[in-house]
């Protein structure tokens, strides 16, 4: 198993091959099996591959590290930020558009034809049998431990500190548990009347898009509402029945896994971090990341950079990501 995308070796343009410049496209693999491979995706939005990429060459899931509009074939498109994990087959053709200045920027975990269809049997009941599509799902949230846990995964690949063992087992465990969850939140709105409204599904990924493509600024409600052609109230009544946080809560939830992807960094100052990301102090930020994962921004720096087992922590982690949600509203935000 190699690369996500399967990607001519000559641009359409006829510019430079692959990866030659600064701005195109990067796939770099981290680690591969016949079983399942992770790597990293990087693409800017001046390359003309940005809006016309090749099929997808496996089953995967995409965890994103700046916001863009995707749109699979046949399908709507969706706001993919930090807060949603994409679901792609082996094969799928699909389009991008930008909401970040940063363009594509993701990482990716595959699996094998035959390991993804154990996986839909396993946690999807109603994966359809003789299919050629194993997945039925595109996208679903990802709650804090998941992010947490495929974000150290993720550097524990790209350091090369994990057992190869151990890293294929981490691999096919995660990517199941997207699918577990995707599966458990398409029964849920299969059981709420009404809930798939296009209208609203339309209206919660717009603001989706806004928030992501002003993630740093102190954006207010009325503003953002606004932008978006309707009422501040309708807004955030739609916005919170459909995610089931507020927009306060879901923009504070993207400033703070921004903030994870920098921890990788042992330099990095959190107090200018915290003010980066739109914090209002470095308290601020400190606070929000105990809440969401149960551990201060210094302790989560310490353990991205630890050594021993990525298993160490998995159980606590775990529970992370089953910890009670903040009360709806409860969250502050800088400018807000």
């Amino acid at each position: 198993m190699t690369l996500m995308e399967s990607m001519p070796a000559q641009p359409p343009d006829g510019s430079e091959e692959l990866g030659s410049d600064r701005t195109g496209p990067r796939d770099r693999l981290l680690f591969a099996t016949s079983s399942v491979s992770a790597g990293a995706f990087r693409c800017s939005i001046v390359d003309p591959r940005f809006r016309h990429p090749a099929p997808i060459r496996h089953h995967s899931v995409v965890f994103h590290r700046a916001a863009l509009w995707i749109r699979q074939k046949g399908s709507p498109r969706r706001a993919a930020d930090q807060h949603v994990v994409t679901i792609f087959n082996a094969g799928r053709e699909y389009q991008r558009q930008p909401i970040s200045p940063e363009g594509d920027r993701s990482d990716w975990f595959a699996v094998s034809p035959q390991q993804a269809f154990a996986i839909a049997r396993e946690h999807d009941p109603l994966a359809p049998e003789g299919s050629p599509t194993a997945f039925r799902f595109e996208v679903t949230d990802s709650d804090p431990g998941l992010y947490l846990r495929q974000r150290r995964l993720f550097l524990g690949l790209e350091r090369g500190t994990i057992d190869p063992l151990e890293a294929e087992e981490s691999i096919l465990l995660l990517v199941g548990e997207v699918v577990a969850h995707a599966a458990g939140a398409s029964r849920r709105r299969a059981e709420e009347p009404g809930f798939a409204a296009r209208a609203r599904r339309d209206l919660v990924e717009a603001a989706r898009a806004e928030l992501g493509r002003t993630l740093t600024f102190a954006t207010d409600l009325t503003e953002i509402a606004r932008q978006l052609g309707t009422s501040p109230y309708h807004l955030s009544r739609v916005f919170r029945k459909v995610t089931g946080q507020t927009l306060n809560g879901y923009r504070l939830e993207l400033r703070i896994r921004a903030a994870i992807e920098r921890l990788a960094d042992p330099e990095v100052d959190l107090a200018v971090l915290a003010l980066e990301l739109g914090f209002s102090s470095q308290g601020h930020f400190t606070a929000a990341f105990r809440t969401r994962f149960g551990m201060t921004p210094t302790a989560a720096r310490v353990m991205f950079h630890g050594t021993g087992s990525m298993n160490h922590r998995a159980e606590e982690l775990r529970a992370l990501g089953a910890r009670p949600c903040v009360a709806p509203g409860s969250e502050r935000v800088a400018g807000t």
